[in-house]
């Protein structure tokens, strides 16, 4: 029997895992998404918005049933935090509509506000949410930083395509050692 409740609670860690992780993706869709049609993409961020808070309720549903927490409690929580971010996200959308914000970075606000939300989640919930939300974070300096160095990084990236086109295109040419030129 003790091998059945270490199963199941392996078990509920692995989904829990996956949740996040299909969360995390999901989120880096949405700022890749703004970048292009924010327009568009302002429907995928409400989109957003009730798969963490589905996910929320299901990785805290071992808290209910645990008894840590009634489930009226889960849920109302749950549902005001997720509004809160609701309402956040239209604030955004709107300070983009006129003209405060540009693409990339309304992008990188919606992320960070999920990865806020996530982690104060993760308060209650358990260190895999609060880890979610670091994560977030960490990923929203990255992406800020590689998006404000991406020109220069095709820049280079196209220097050395052209240099390795001429220096390769040249040795084509050449002559091989050893064979003489009649």
């Amino acid at each position: 029997m003790p091998e059945t409740i270490k199963t199941r609670g392996i078990h509920h860690h692995l989904v829990d895992e996956i949740t996040l992780l299909v969360l995390i993706i999901c989120s880096y869709i949405g700022v890749a998404y703004t970048d292009i049609s924010p327009v568009r993409s302002q429907h995928y961020w409400y989109l957003m918005v009730p798969v963490f808070f589905i996910a929320s309720l299901t990785t805290e549903w071992k808290h209910v049933h645990a008894g840590k927490y009634p489930w009226k409690n889960v849920i109302w929580n749950q549902l005001l935090q997720w509004l809160a971010v609701m309402a956040a996200i239209k604030m955004v959308f709107v300070i983009q509509q006129i003209g405060r914000l540009n693409n990339e970075t309304t992008g990188l606000i919606l992320l960070l506000l999920f990865a806020v939300t996530t982690f104060i989640a993760g308060i209650r919930m358990g260190w895999l949410f609060r880890l979610a939300g670091i994560f977030l974070a960490a990923s929203l300096l990255i992406l800020a930083y590689l998006e404000r160095y991406l020109w220069l990084l095709l820049l280079l990236g196209a220097a050395l395509l052209l240099a390795h086109h001429f220096l390769a295109g040249g040795k084509k040419h050449r002559p091989a050692s050893g064979h003489s030129e009649s």
